[in-house]
């Protein structure tokens, strides 16, 4: 039968009878302490990102469909334009279709101002072979600002064009959808910037403003799909 061999501690030794040495208690205790320190300083490091992959991952959960009402999905998209010469200044008419998401249209009906931005660009094509290595030469560009309003006592909706001050008043949400969507005989710009020696496209795209929503609402709306609303850009030549 084998029996322990009995031991006399020296400080930090232990000496055992038969000769050999062991580490003491202390050394261990020590030794754990000091694992458990760097167990500590790397949950530490390693918390912010595990509370970024929190974060991500909850507003991946919490963030709502995509979809408007009836599951049509929510999108702007320009049908057709075109521009035409009209007293010496050419003019835009466009059919626009626009499916506003769930999101957009609860902050519509409960009176938060929306704004659409119709954004054009007048773009002449560089003529010689060395200019191909540059963007074509944009000849103007311009904005026309839309804000949705609702009056609640009149039961109403009214569409504000912010560069003009002029204002249209619809019986409901349908019908503003509809006269939003017809733009006619929008002034761009004067027949004498045009140059009749080169090509002229003109490029049109809408947009859901979102820095023109409350601010409380802008950090999510930047975020969100559900306010990122906005067409292709629609190109076409612009012909006397």
């Amino acid at each position: 039968m084998l029996l322990a061999a009995p031991c006399h501690m020296h400080g930090d030794i232990a000496l055992r009878m038969d000769g050999r040495y062991s580490r003491a208690r202390t050394r261990w205790t020590v030794s754990t302490m000091q694992c458990l320190a760097s167990v500590e300083r790397l949950r530490v490091r390693a918390w912010p990102a595990v509370w970024l992959a929190m974060c991500s991952l909850l507003l991946v959960i919490t963030e709502p469909s995509t979809s408007a009402p009836d599951d049509i999905e929510a999108r702007f998209d320009i049908r057709n334009a075109r521009t035409k010469l009209v007293g010496g200044v050419y003019v835009l008419d466009a059919d626009i279709s626009f499916v506003f998401s769930e999101n957009a249209l609860e902050a519509i009906e409960n009176g938060v101002p929306v704004t659409i931005i119709l954004e054009m660009q007048v773009l002449r094509e560089r003529g010689f072979v060395w200019d191909n290595l540059w963007w074509d030469k944009e000849v103007a560009h311009l904005e026309a600002k839309l804000r949705i309003e609702t009056r609640p006592l009149s039961n109403t909706y009214l569409v504000r064009n912010l560069n003009s001050g002029e204002t249209q008043v619809f019986g409901s949400f349908g019908e503003l959808v509809v006269g939003l969507g017809k733009i006619r005989n929008f002034p761009l710009l004067d027949e004498h910037l045009i140059d009749d020696t080169s090509r002229n496209y003109l490029r049109l795209r809408a947009l859901l403003d979102i820095e023109s929503l409350p601010s409380p609402m802008r950090p999510l709306a930047y975020v969100s799909s559900l306010w990122r609303l906005k067409s292709d850009w629609y190109e076409w030549p612009i012909e006397r």
